[in-house]
């Protein structure tokens, strides 16, 4: 049997990302949500969080996108000359492959990001990261450090296997090129020692999911082990600057609210799991 987490990342990113992670955990099939420290509605996500117990939370470190919770002037080589962060991977990986960036200063930045839900009595089960950087080598050798000092028992391992349904439309070409790229950093890291699940889906179609792809997604899952479904649900699209690009449709919302998916769920016999009930 498969036991399948769906974990909503980017909680405190703004209030219709939180209400929609709130609809979605309420009526649908969502469980777990990855927390933004640097939200700008941190605090709306931690009342959801306290008023919603049962609702599996993990932190979703970033080095991109909003601003440092440490001041600008002790990590001032991951950020640009206003004090935030840089925008997009692609900025902070210059600067990363460039030997650029201090991991002391990033270390130090994703450390106080974990002290501060910490500070609000939430427990951590389980970390991943804004676009991925976490999985850039270095970077992961602190979080596996980190998650070793702070008890945290999961990290999100992003390979997504390639399927059929993948190479339909040309469109997703570039995806599946990013999609590549991402896997051969999970390679490089993938005989380091650390808890992950067996496998992961949700990249390829990251933040433009709806109904009928979340059916294929799921007709596509493996037959056993545990798998990890990243979704980024909205009540609307969400113009913030954390991402440029056209994310957290409510079709994504919707579809993890559907009774038609939650039939196919049960006619595959998945479990729907969280991480924290991994790690009881």
């Amino acid at each position: 049997m498969l036991k399948l987490i769906i974990n909503a990342d980017d909680f405190g990113l703004s209030k219709r990302v939180n209400d929609s992670i709130l609809k979605s955990f309420e009526t649908g099939i969502l469980r777990s949500a990855s927390l933004l420290a640097n939200g700008k509605f941190f605090y709306d996500a931690v009342e959801i969080i306290n008023a919603n117990p049962e609702l599996d939370v993990g932190v979703h470190l970033t080095l991109v996108g909003g601003s440092p919770i440490l001041d600008a002037a002790k990590v001032s080589s991951i950020v640009n000359r206003d004090g935030n962060f840089y925008e997009h991977a692609f900025n902070f990986s210059v600067k990363y492959f460039a030997n650029r960036v201090s991991l002391k200063e990033v270390k130090s930045e994703l450390s106080a990001q974990i002290e501060k839900i910490l500070d609000y009595g939430i427990k951590i089960s389980h970390i991943d990261s804004h676009q991925h950087l976490h999985i850039l080598p270095k970077i992961f050798d602190l979080t596996v450090k980190l998650a070793d000092h702070y008890k945290i028992k999961f990290i999100r391992f992003p390979k997504e296997r390639l399927c059929r349904y993948m190479l339909r439309d040309l469109r997703y070409f570039p995806r599946i090129i990013q999609m590549a790229s991402l896997n051969f950093f999970c390679f490089i890291i993938k005989d380091r020692k650390f808890n992950k699940t067996n496998s992961f889906v949700g990249f390829f179609w990251g933040g433009k999911m709806n109904k009928k792809k979340l059916l294929t997604i799921i007709n596509n899952l493996p037959e056993d082990g545990i798998c990890e479904l990243m979704c980024h649900p909205g009540f609307t699209e969400d113009s913030a600057r954390f991402s440029a690009r056209a994310y957290r449709r409510v079709e994504e919302m919707n579809a993890l609210t559907d009774s038609e998916v939650v039939k196919l769920l049960n006619k595959r016999k998945i479990e729907i799991t969280c991480f924290n009930a991994l790690c009881q």
